[in-house]
Order: C-alpha cells, then structure tokens, then sequence
C-alpha cells in the first residue's frame, strides 16, 4: 500500500488527537491543550500519512531547541493507526521528520520513549537511535523514560 505525506494542517487536529488518544494509555497521551500547543508552535513540524482512500495512517510532529549552542531535534511524537502498523509508515514519518529537522540546521534527533514500551524502543533502535540517558518518573509520575538520540 502506498502513503503520501502532507504537512499538518488546522483541520486535521480532531483526527490527529482521536489517533494519540487511540495510540498511547491514559496520561501518556498528550492532552488536547499540549497537542494543539505543540502543532502552533513556531518551528515545529508537523506531517501527516494517508492511505491510498486518503485516511489518516499516522502522523509526526518534532520541534527545535539548543543544545551548547547548537540546533538539536526533539522527535515529540509518532503516531500509527493500528490498522497501519508494521506497514512502513511510522518508518516514513520518521525520515521525513529527520529530512524537516536536517534542512532546518538540526545536527541530531533526540526522543524520549517508556522503559515499558520495547516496540518503540526497537523501533527507534533500527533506525539508529542509541539511549543517552533515563528520566525518572517522566510518565505520569511514575515511569521512567529513555532518552535516545541519533545525529543527523
């Protein structure tokens, strides 16, 4: 199956949130006020997959920051409907997101993903991400995430 990529647009947002809220638990999700932030924020990026029927497959959003003076990507989240998965989607989305960030003057990509999610975790590994670091009680106050990064 084939999928186009397409920047985010405002409309899209109900079905962008349906889709976080289906993709991660409870509190892990990002709430409607941190998503519609992270969409309008200056400089981030945003893109969206659809089907061939012009569904919604996934999206990835991914902002800029500092790091020693350089400019390093924050991968915010991929989201893959279900019925998408283990398609190659979140693997578009995620070269194209590094693609915005590189052109953007990013010198890496850095994530943060739950010690208990090993799908992303081996996801983000295949694509050559390498864990730098661990955030205690980053989920919900009490789960800890991975922090992963891959230069760019």
């Amino acid at each position: 199956m084939a999928f186009s990529l397409r920047p985010i647009l405002q409309d899209d947002f109900p079905k962008l949130y349906a889709l976080d809220q289906a993709c991660f638990a409870p509190g892990i999700a990002w709430s409607r006020a941190e998503l519609q932030y992270f969409l309008k924020y200056p400089g981030n990026i945003g893109v969206l997959a659809e089907d061939e029927a012009g569904r919604l497959a996934g999206f990835a959003i991914a902002g800029k920051q500092r790091r020693h003076g350089d400019i390093l990507g924050r991968l915010i989240t991929i989201d893959v409907d279900s019925a998408h998965r283990r398609r190659g989607v979140g693997h578009i989305l995620l070269e194209e997101a590094e693609q915005l960030l590189r052109a953007a003057g990013a010198t890496a990509v850095l994530l943060e993903v739950a010690v208990d999610n090993a799908t992303a975790q081996s996801f983000y590994e295949r694509h050559g991400f390498v864990r730098t670091g661990r955030i205690p009680g980053y989920y919900l106050g009490r789960i800890d995430a991975l922090v992963m990064e891959k230069p760019l």
